[in-house]
């Protein structure tokens, strides 16, 4: 998870009690001093009319402050942020509170308990803010247009924008063509371990120009990451971007593969929810009778890698193709359904690492319990998925719904 440093949290408050003098007020001030407490040495503080705040809170303090609420509620910041205490009948205010919100399709989190599970709670969300703020204002490219066969993964840009406040910016092939004629970049990125895997030092430095290439339109118009349709450059220069995009996903830039925007979008949601990498992956066989499936990809993140082996790409035999080891260990597969409302994240583990072929190079075996398999057969959202590592759907989804909903 990223590091989120001193924040303050705009609290926002709603009792029915006038007197300033009242018990009922001076419990709630007593509640919220000691969640001070508890988050001091976390640099987070609750701040009544903080304009500068990340994010707000709204402090429920007793029964009674419904209809006060509904007056703001369109002034209000979503999701809405409901703090409750176990005092004054402030939790059965939220759970009237979250059900009339549930009703009006307003996204909703609420914190309770004791002071120190209220904090932790407040903790988690921070972080969300925070992790959401660095997928905010980012561009990504869209090198060439998505790959003929990516007949069901067309996104609107302007919904792209309007719900992840992301930019996409069409970039054409001709153009990456020219950063690429232009030869390598100097001090490339892993460069003398990966020379020493490669069995064609002429091929290999063909798929660092396309690096390089890559690398410059990135810094020409400030990308967090792209998106390329990679099958054209094999026409043109007889390999691949399969290295290029193993090394970038490995220096913490996104590269998708085949134009597919919401495989990108899904490696940014994955990338600032959780810090990870995540492999971009067919759907390659299905085992009903095992319950797993194989994906597999011609390339994928470095460091997300036991071991490398440079090979050709599967589908040309031309260039480098990147097989990797992955850790047998849990997983969750990921994918952003293209009308941009639905996911599809489950929980998996991977049970084996293949070398099987007639398959893209880098092939793992994942199963799954009977539930998981059936919402991937069911929502799998297209030919890719991405995978990464641990059990992180909570983060994931938490993510997805702050942006969504």
């Amino acid at each position: 998870m990223y590091i989120i440093y001193t924040m303050k949290v705009n609290l926002i408050r709603y009792s029915n009690v006038i007197d300033p003098n009242s018990t009922y007020l001076k419990d709630s001030n007593q509640f919220i001093e000691d969640i001070n407490n508890e988050l001091f040495e976390d640099d987070i503080e609750l701040v009544e009319s903080c304009e500068d705040a990340l994010y707000s809170i709204v402090f429920i303090e007793t029964g009674g402050s419904e209809q006060s609420f509904v007056k703001d509620v369109d002034n209000l910041s979503h999701p809405v942020i409901l703090l409750s205490h176990c005092k004054n009948n402030s939790l059965p205010a939220c759970f009237e509170i979250k059900t009339y919100l549930d009703s009006q399709k307003i996204d909703c989190i609420l914190l309770f308990g004791n002071e120190k599970e209220c904090a932790d709670q407040i903790r988690k969300v921070t972080e969300l803010f925070g992790n959401a703020s660095k997928i905010k204002k980012t561009k990504l490219g869209v090198i060439g247009k998505p790959s003929d066969w990516l007949i069901a993964s067309k996104v609107d840009y302007e919904e792209v924008k309007k719900k992840f406040d992301i930019e996409l910016i069409d970039i054409t092939s001709e153009e990456l063509k020219e950063e690429i004629n232009k030869g390598l970049l100097p001090n490339i990125y892993k460069e003398d371990e990966l020379r020493n895997l490669a069995s064609d030092e002429q091929v290999f430095e063909g798929a660092l120009d396309i690096y390089s290439g890559l690398k410059r339109i990135i810094e020409k118009y400030n990308l967090a990451g792209f998106t390329l349709r990679c099958f054209d450059l094999i026409e043109e220069y007889k390999n691949t971007a399969c290295l290029a995009f193993a090394i970038l996903n490995d220096e913490g830039y996104l590269a998708a593969c085949e134009g597919d925007v919401p495989a990108l979008l899904t490696m940014s949601l994955i990338k600032a929810s959780t810090g990870l990498s995540s492999f971009q992956a067919n759907p390659s066989k299905i085992s009903i009778s095992d319950k797993s499936v194989l994906f597999a990809h011609c390339t994928l993140p470095l460091n997300m890698c036991k071991k490398v082996e440079l090979m050709t790409h599967y589908e040309s035999g031309l260039g480098i193709g990147v097989r990797g080891t992955l850790e047998l260990s849990t997983v969750t597969i990921v994918k952003i359904a293209p009308n941009l409302k639905d996911i599809l994240c489950i929980r998996g583990e991977i049970v084996k690492n293949e070398a099987l072929p007639n398959y893209c190079r880098t092939q793992i075996e994942v199963k799954f319990d009977n539930e998981n398999l059936f919402e991937f057969l069911k929502d799998s959202f297209g030919n890719h998925v991405l995978v990464c590592y641990g059990d992180v759907a909570e983060e994931i989804l938490t993510m997805f719904h702050y942006f969504i909903d």
